[in-house]
């Protein structure tokens, strides 16, 4: 049962994958057109890059801290019960968990898909006062450049989280949810975090449409040559 449900999440997957690539470039576009709103957060990008170097070791440990973290938050979403949380410097770490669906894929790819301190700074950003947007943008580039960096470190065949999930899969999925993730914090940072998922939900609903006229357009077209042939065939 479980291989049949995985067999039928492909196809699925792969159309979300094809909706958050249009929607990351959507997002692009306005980047292009409201620079302005994104300069800061382009400057925490660069800082992250600067001040990485002289901070190599303690980088190394909070990475592997907050893919356990990330374990964990998701874990506790979904209802999973902590037994521990180990992260060392250097040695790796382990979130040990039980309760049902223990092999939940969320749970097993979250680090490597969920910007767990962007998100986290994304939603106290709503809170935040016009004035002091700029150091919250600042902030939100460093934790973005942070996971996409932890992220191609972990990312690798042997690692165990992906081993389990399957290679094809582990990799289909997390591009499809890092795609996601990466729209929503793009739009967060020029309009916040709620119109975001608005902004997501109608170039998805129009990608879908798009592609829906698509497939009529190839279907009436297929009908047209199919009828063509049958008059010809008795001409």
């Amino acid at each position: 049962m479980f291989l049949i449900l995985k067999f039928i999440s492909y196809p699925i997957l792969l159309i979300f994958l094809a909706v958050n690539a249009y929607c990351v470039y959507k997002a692009g576009t306005d980047i292009i057109q409201y620079y302005k709103a994104y300069l800061w957060f382009a400057v925490g990008i660069a800082t992250y890059f600067v001040i990485k170097p002289l901070f190599r070791k303690n980088l190394s440990f909070l990475e592997t801290f907050t893919h356990e973290l990330t374990h964990t938050i998701v874990g506790l979403i979904f209802f999973q019960r902590i037994h521990s949380f180990t992260a060392t410097d250097g040695e790796g770490g382990v979130m040990k968990h039980s309760g049902k669906h223990t092999n939940n894929v969320f749970i097993a790819l979250a680090p490597y898909f969920l910007p767990i301190f962007t998100f986290t700074l994304l939603l106290f950003r709503i809170m935040v006062k016009t004035e002091y947007l700029q150091f919250f943008d600042v902030l939100i580039g460093l934790s973005v450049a942070f996971h996409f960096v932890a992220m191609i470190k972990d990312i690798r065949p042997n690692q165990s989280d992906i081993k389990t999930c399957g290679y094809v899969f582990s990799y289909l999925f997390i591009s499809a949810f890092l795609l996601f993730n990466t729209s929503i914090i793009l739009w967060s940072i020029q309009n916040g975090i709620s119109v975001a998922f608005v902004n997501w939900w109608d170039n998805a609903v129009f990608w879908a449409g798009n592609l829906r006229s698509f497939g009529t357009m190839v279907n009436n077209g297929l009908t047209f040559s199919y009828r063509k042939k049958i008059i010809l065939r008795w001409i």
